[in-house]
C-alpha cells in the first residue's frame, strides 16, 4: 500500500469509526434496557466491523476501459491512475506515525507501570497469582498466557463464598476473549489517536465490558447477587483501564453496577432477540461503510481520444501468424501535462511477445492527467493491453 492510500484510508477508517462508535454510545443504554448488559456491550462489535468494511474493495472498482483498433485484431486499454504523493501528504503520514507510535508507547508504559507495581507474583495452590499490592486487583492480566492476580491480602479481606466468585468473574473474562477485545480497542485508539471519541468511549467500552461480566457470573450464580455486591464494596476500585488487562471492579459509576444487581436477568428469547439485532446493525453499519468508499476509478487518467487512434501497439507479425493472444501490463510515469515521462512493463504473459510493440506505442501516448483538488497532478498509471485475435471470417459471419 503505497503512502496516498495509506493516507486515505486512514480517513476513511477514522469516519466510519467515528461514526459507528457514536452510534454505539447512543444505542448502548437502550439496548440495556431492553436486552440486558451482555447485548449492548456486544454492540461495541460495530466498530471493527466499519473498519474492516473499509479493508475490502470499493464498489466500481474495476477502471474505466478503452477499446482500441489495431489492424490486426483488438488491444484493450484499461488505466487507472495512483497519484504520487505530495510533500503535504509525507508530512501528515509522518504526523500519524508520530502520533500513533506516541498512544502505543503511552499505553505500553501504563501496562508496564502496572505490572511493576504489582510486585513479585506468587502462584497459590489454587492456580491464582497473588500479589504483593492490591491496588486495582483482581485482575485478568495476559494476552498469550493470561493469569488472573489476586491482591495480596485476597483470604482476609473476603470470605470464600466472595472469593469464589471473583475468580469466576476474572475467568469468565478470559473466555470470553475480553483481553483480546480489549487489545484491538487500544490498537484502534492507536491507529486513529487523533480522534477524541474514541478516547471518550474508551472508558465506557471497559464499563459495558464490565456491567456484561456481571451478567455472566449472575447467570449462573443467581442466589449470590448480595454476596457479590459486597465483593464489589469491599474492591479498591482501579482509578484508570488498562490497555491489557480486565481489572475486577473498574468501572464508575459504582452503583449502577450495584443497581443492575437487583435487576431481573433477561429471558434467552430476549438475549437472542438483542442479538440479533445487533448483528444486523453490524452488517448494516459494515455494508455502509464499504459502500461509502469512493470508487477505485473514480479519479483516473486515461489515454487521450486521439492518441487511441494515431498510436495504437502494432500486432506483431509472428503472433498473428501463430495465432497468440496476451496482455502487458505497463507502468506509465505521466506529468501534469499528461506526456508520458518513462515506461516500464510490470508484467507480460507470454513473455518475450508484446513487449516491444507496446513498449514503441507507449511513449508516444499522451494522457489526460489525473485530477487533485481540481489541478492537474503527476501521477503513475498501471495500463494493461489485451491482445485478442479477430475471430475467423466463418465465425463472425455467424
Amino acid at each position: 500500500m503505497e503512502s496516498a492510500e495509506l493516507l486515505a484510508w486512514v480517513v476513511e477508517g477514522a469516519l466510519a469509526t467515528a461514526l459507528a462508535t457514536a452510534l454505539v454510545l447512543l444505542a448502548r443504554r437502550p439496548v440495556r434496557r431492553l436486552f440486558g448488559a451482555r447485548t449492548a456491550y456486544g454492540l461495541w462489535a460495530l466498530v471493527p466491523a466499519a473498519l474492516l468494511a473499509t479493508l475490502l474493495p470499493a464498489s466500481g472498482s474495476v477502471a474505466e476501459g478503452v477499446v482500441m483498433k489495431a489492424p490486426l485484431g483488438i488491444v484493450q486499454v484499461q488505466a487507472r491512475a495512483v497519484a504520487e504523493g505530495a510533500s503535504a501528504g509525507a508530512t501528515l503520514l509522518a504526523a500519524w506515525l508520530a502520533g500513533l507510535l506516541a498512544t502505543a508507547v503511552i499505553a505500553v508504559l501504563a501496562q508496564r507501570r502496572f505490572l511493576r507495581s504489582l510486585g513479585r507474583l506468587q502462584l497459590r495452590a489454587d492456580g491464582l497469582h497473588q500479589a504483593d499490592t492490591g491496588a486495582g486487583l483482581p485482575a485478568a492480566v495476559g494476552l498469550l498466557r493470561p493469569r488472573i492476580v489476586v491482591p495480596s491480602d485476597f483470604d482476609l479481606r473476603y470470605d470464600a463464598g466472595e472469593r469464589e466468585l471473583m475468580r469466576l468473574h476474572e475467568q469468565l473474562h478470559i473466555r470470553s476473549g475480553d483481553l483480546l477485545a480489549n487489545a484491538a480497542a487500544t490498537a484502534v485508539r492507536c491507529l486513529f489517536w487523533f480522534n477524541p471519541l474514541l478516547h471518550v468511549a474508551w472508558p465506557l467500552f471497559r464499563h459495558d465490558q464490565e456491567l456484561a461480566c456481571d451478567q455472566r457470573v449472575l447467570a449462573r450464580h443467581p442466589a449470590s447477587r448480595r454476596c457479590y455486591g459486597e465483593a464489589m464494596l469491599k474492591t479498591q476500585l482501579a482509578a484508570v483501564p488498562l490497555p491489557l488487562a480486565c481489572n475486577w471492579g473498574y468501572g464508575h459509576p459504582l452503583m449502577e453496577r450495584i443497581a443492575m444487581l437487583k435487576q431481573p436477568l433477561p429471558s434467552s428469547r430476549r438475549r437472542f432477540a438483542g442479538t440479533a439485532a445487533v448483528c444486523v446493525l453490524a452488517s448494516a453499519v459494515a455494508f455502509t461503510a464499504w459502500a461509502a468508499q469512493p470508487a477505485a476509478g473514480a479519479a483516473h487518467a486515461s489515454v487521450d481520444s486521439d492518441t487511441r487512434m494515431q498510436n495504437p501497439p502494432k500486432y506483431p507479425a509472428e503472433a498473428v501468424e501463430q495465432r497468440i493472444e496476451g496482455r502487458v501490463v505497463l507502468l506509465v510515469d505521466v506529468d501534469a501535462r499528461g506526456r508520458t515521462q518513462s515506461v516500464v512493463v510490470e508484467s507480460a504473459y507470454p513473455e518475450g511477445v508484446f513487449e516491444a510493440a507496446t513498449l514503441e506505442a507507449a511513449r508516444n501516448w499522451t494522457f489526460n492527467p489525473a485530477m487533485k483538488d481540481g489541478r492537474p497532478v503527476a501521477g503513475r498509471v498501471r495500463v494493461p493491453v489485451d491482445f485478442a485475435m479477430d475471430p475467423p471470417e466463418d465465425e463472425a459471419a455467424r
